[in-house]
């Protein structure tokens, strides 16, 4: 299992995110997504191509960032991906799960 940070946070302690898995980060804190977002979208596609029903999405950084991420696990799994959503509350992860395609049954 893998949860897949999708833009460093400078200083944010993600450690409570290791009980989901391995920690790997898509895109570093300094990096931007320009006029052109093929690059990244490449970097990140290398990474996610192998998402599976097992790995996590944190939703973290830049909009765009987000968007290609989700749009790039959705694409590698059939329409499915985990996220990470972060409760202030409890001060813990919660993991949802999106269905594009509704071929789970609630």
């Amino acid at each position: 299992m893998t949860v897949y940070i999708t833009q460093e946070v400078r200083g944010r302690d993600l450690s409570d995110a290791l009980e989901f898995g391995d920690l790997d980060i898509l895109i570093p804190a300094k990096d931007q997504v320009s006029l052109s977002s093929m690059p990244t979208v490449r970097r990140m596609e290398r990474k996610l191509v192998r998402f599976t029903s097992e790995d996590y999405l944190m939703l973290s950084g830049d909009p765009v960032c987000i968007g290609i991420a989700c749009a790039l696990a959705a694409s590698a799994n059939n329409g499915r991906f985990k996220v990470l959503k972060w409760d202030r509350q409890e001060a813990r992860y919660f993991p949802i799960e999106v269905d594009l395609y509704h071929s789970r049954r609630e």
